[in-house]
């Protein structure tokens, strides 16, 4: 501790010099004794470098959320989580691309916005449908879908209000490559497709230009059962099937075909409802987004809330207790 003189003008504390020409150690006006070690110099120290990181920070490839993300919010309040599946160009981008651009303009019938985790990524994908090439349509409005990780998906959030009703409710979409539906069908690969066991609803996607050719119809029927007799083998227990055909300004498709593959889902035990969609359109009648919101309608009208945990019920007077059994969000 540094020495104190009693001498009000002494500095001997800053200076080490006592100003009586006494010595510092023998002076009798100190009250301490004086410390001989020499002050630090904290300018001289020479601070080591910080160490340079393993790998140079940068923003995540894909501003879709990650499994862990998803789940995470899952596990706060109920979402309705949407598998969306379909060969490369069948037209699911284009599908979300849509519905978000029918949201942000509030021109999604019976829905208004309340919130997104993931409006940048949103936003990322509907940048093809906004460069027009001199007022000429692209000849694509959405870039084909790539994800930096090949081994799990990313998915989309969406908060939607209903209309005249004070009830919200989430929506999880997962934006996947159509090589993976294409690996499931030919390889049987489905391991990064085990989130579809968790889904509220499946869309099956479809492009309607294949259904409208004669010349395309056979391949797509095929491939679509195959699609059908694959989700039925790996899902075991199905949740409801929306076979979504898209491009609906290009052509209706075969009542037929449409037929065929209501029997197929049929014979597979499967829930399925079929409809027609058009993500953009060439101004043939057809309006840009026809469909999306009853789309949206059937994907969550059995599921517009979480089921009640322990719901009120009607108690016989000889029992004393009551079981429930929950499948599918209804009391059975």
């Amino acid at each position: 501790m540094a020495s104190v003189c009693r001498q009000e003008s002494c500095t001997i504390a800053e200076t080490g010099v006592c100003l009586l020409n006494n010595d510092p150690a023998k002076c009798p006006n100190l009250t301490a004794e004086l410390d001989t070690e020499p002050l630090l110099d904290v300018a001289s120290e020479i601070m080591a470098p910080l160490a340079e990181p393993p790998k140079n920070p940068s923003f995540p490839l894909s501003l879709t959320l990650t499994p862990d993300q998803t789940s995470e919010l899952m596990s706060r309040r109920y979402c309705h989580l949407v598998g969306v599946l379909g060969a490369p160009d069948a037209g699911k981008t284009a599908a979300l691309v849509s519905l978000y651009l029918l949201v942000a303009r509030n021109q999604l019938n019976g829905f208004s916005f309340a919130d997104s985790r993931s409006l940048r990524a949103f936003d990322d994908l509907s940048h093809g449908a906004r460069r027009w090439n001199e007022g000429q349509v692209p000849d694509q409005m959405t870039a084909h879908t790539e994800l930096p990780d090949d081994r799990s998906a990313g998915f989309l959030h969406l908060r939607l209000k209903l209309e005249d009703q004070d009830k919200t409710f989430d929506l999880l979409l997962p934006d996947l490559p159509g090589e993976w539906t294409t690996e499931m069908l030919d390889n049987s690969r489905v391991d990064r497709l085990e989130f579809l066991k968790r889904a509220d609803v499946i869309w099956l996607m479809v492009d309607g230009r294949q259904f409208a050719r004669a010349n395309t119809r056979q391949l797509v029927l095929h491939r679509t059962k195959l699609m059908l007799q694959k989700l039925a083998g790996f899902l075991k227990s199905a949740p409801p099937i929306k076979l979504v055909i898209t491009r609906r300004d290009s052509g209706e498709p075969d009542n037929d075909a449409l037929k065929f593959l209501h029997a197929e889902a049929r014979t597979r035990g499967l829930d399925m409802e079929i409809h027609l969609i058009a993500s953009f359109s060439d101004g043939n009648g057809i309006a840009p987004g026809q469909g999306i919101a009853e789309l949206i309608a059937a994907s969550c009208k059995n599921n517009s809330q979480a089921p009640q945990f322990w719901p009120q019920t009607q108690i016989n007077g000889e029992e004393e207790r009551a079981m429930f059994r929950f499948r599918s969000g209804k009391e059975i």
